[in-house]
């Protein structure tokens, strides 16, 4: 018995439970009426319990995957189909204590088949339980990935290489910068915390023509200066404390890998917007192009000097204004100013007035579903920022090719 693991706008969500037909199944037919389940979810003290709308049931194979045709005629899996939502079948949660995303401490499925009830334990003292669950979308990445750099500082990161890269197929390469929530050593939470997935999945891809994906992943969170405080006009401070060994896993993967040095393109969201910023102010030269998501790079902190050593490189900024945690006014909206008085050969924006449900899915009082509005991620990745007949993606996929 296996729990699916989807990646969603609001963070991952346990989408389908795939276990061996039950004994109680025999001689029936397969109805969802035999199924019901339910989370268990446990923070602190008390289990929380809720239940699970059954969408579907059908036979499938080990992974989840609907089976029309067997060769011996006998199935060996049902897989359930659950209802997913920003409010339901979450194995993660935000600490609010720390600022972190993680695993639940204790989370399992209770699923009763027929009066036969089983429980199937999902995530336990902070950690998932491996054997239990299946997440598609990354089955194709390493999301193992150390590296300690030069200056000490240790990174975890998880990776992707498209099948088609090769000496003669030089493939671009789209860095992941994460927030400061997704931080950590597990960099599973920086894939789903923010469905980064996406970007490893068949329509990127191929808007790309294949790209290389690096989402490095610090302990804490990047913006701290050299003393390792949380860096801002307060405390000083020259860069990030993870500026050079990030930028030396960066190059170790480059030259690991078959990657086009022309189509190198560095972005990310909130913390990693301002960690985005720090490696081209500090590596120009390394990057064809960024997109900066809400980005918390203070722009007082930036001089002139270096802001004219970026003004030619290709950026195209997203944020919300109803961000209340990266207030534009205060981080975007001065530093694109300064950008075009510049001349900068090439800054796209995409400015939403808040953060909501496009999908049509999630509703709210007979409306959108509305996220907080520092959440403009969500539009980058399900490529929604639009300039004129272009998308990011399709951008992105220009970058270095002379279209």
């Amino acid at each position: 018995m296996k729990a699916v693991i989807k990646g969603c706008d609001f963070g991952p969500a346990v989408s389908k439970v795939v276990l061996r037909i039950p004994e109680a199944m025999a001689g029936n037919n397969l109805s969802r009426e035999f199924f019901s389940v339910r989370d268990i979810r446990k923070t602190g003290i008390f289990a929380k319990k809720q239940n699970r709308t059954v969408k579907a049931v059908y036979y499938s194979d080990e992974s989840g995957n609907r089976a029309e045709d067997f060769a011996d005629g006998k199935p060996g899996f049902v897989t359930i189909e659950l209802s997913y939502s920003p409010r339901e079948g979450s194995p993660f949660y935000y600490n609010a204590r720390t600022g972190f995303t993680r695993w639940l401490p204790e989370y399992a499925l209770e699923i009763t088949v027929k009066d036969q009830k089983t429980v199937l334990p999902v995530t336990t003292k902070g950690k998932p339980v491996e054997e239990n669950i299946l997440l598609p979308e990354i089955a194709n990445a390493d999301v193992n990935g150390t590296f300690t750099g030069k200056e000490g500082n240790r990174l975890t990161y998880a990776s992707y290489v498209p099948d088609n890269a090769s000496e003669e197929n030089k493939r671009p390469l789209v860095i992941w910068l994460h927030g400061a929530g997704e931080g950590g050593t597990d960099p599973r939470i920086t894939l789903y915390g923010n469905k980064v997935v996406a970007l490893l999945q068949k329509e990127f891809q191929s808007i790309m023509g294949g790209a290389y994906i690096l989402a490095p992943q610090t302990a804490v969170y990047w913006k701290r200066n050299e003393a390792g405080k949380y860096l801002s006009p307060k405390n000083g401070g020259k860069h990030s404390v993870y500026l050079h060994d990030l930028q030396e896993l960066i190059d170790d993967f480059i030259g690991a890998n078959h990657v086009d040095p022309d189509r190198i393109i560095v972005g990310g969201a909130s913390n990693g917007g301002f960690m985005t910023l720090d490696l081209l102010l500090h590596y120009p030269e390394r990057y064809a192009a960024a997109y900066p998501i809400c980005e918390i790079y203070e722009p007082e902190l930036i001089s002139d000097e270096k802001l004219a050593g970026i003004k030619d490189i290709p950026m195209w900024f997203v944020y919300a204004k109803n961000d209340r945690t990266v207030v534009p006014s205060l981080y975007e909206e001065p530093l694109l100013k300064r950008l075009k008085d510049m001349g900068c050969r090439e800054v796209r924006t995409s400015v939403f007035a808040d953060v909501h449900d496009t999908s049509g899915a999630y509703t709210a009082d007979g409306k959108p579903y509305q996220y907080f509005g520092h959440f403009s991620w969500i539009y980058f990745l399900n490529n929604e920022c639009i300039d004129g007949d272009l998308s990011i993606w399709e951008w992105m996929s220009h970058v270095g090719t002379g279209l």
